[in-house]
């Protein structure tokens, strides 16, 4: 009778100290992203300047690549977290359907940071637990990418022609003649 008194009490022991410890492990506590948070990231995205902006006024995929990070920027963690994956088909659309103009080794340059910013914020999102201080730093990166591609475009349409700068060079040897 002893016995199986002192067994009992050992498996009451042995179990309290295994519940004492599946207890401890599942009370990591878990950051909820708010959907009513009113944070949003400071950084503001560049304009296009007035003639990249009458170049590219027609070409609905950087319409909606523009729109889209602009609700990114505007948006909280929790809606960054729902739509992530949505710029990544906007980047690649862009890309795919890019204009002979604009198909430069520097413009692809830019898409491909934007597309890697936006592959990392993806995979932030896609974390079991995602934290919302480092969703907006990703979000951040990203503007930063995207403005990087507006001023390769600004600079793109700035850029003169071959055949401009051939009558200039012209008018320029015509002068130092005279």
């Amino acid at each position: 009778m002893k016995r199986f008194l002192f067994i009992g009490i050992l498996l009451i022991c042995i179990g309290c100290q295994s519940e004492n410890t599946a207890n401890t492990q599942e009370e990591k506590p878990v950051a909820q992203l708010d959907s009513l948070s009113k944070e949003k990231i400071k950084l503001e995205p560049l304009k296009l300047s007035p003639q990249a902006e009458k170049s590219l006024e027609n070409f609905e995929d950087f319409q909606n690549l523009r729109n889209f990070v602009t609700s990114l920027r505007n948006g909280n963690s929790f809606y960054i977290n729902k739509h992530a994956d949505s710029i990544n088909v906007l980047i690649g659309t862009f890309k795919e359907n890019l204009s002979e103009d604009l198909n430069v080794n520097t413009i692809n340059s830019r898409i491909g940071v934007l597309a890697t910013e936006s592959g990392l914020l993806r995979l932030l999102t896609e974390k079991k637990n995602p934290d919302s201080e480092k969703i907006m730093e990703a979000n951040t990166r990203l503007i930063k990418a995207y403005n990087s591609l507006i001023i390769q475009l600004n600079e793109l349409s700035l850029a003169i022609p071959e055949n401009i700068e051939k009558e200039l060079l012209k008018k320029l040897d015509l002068e130092e003649e005279e």
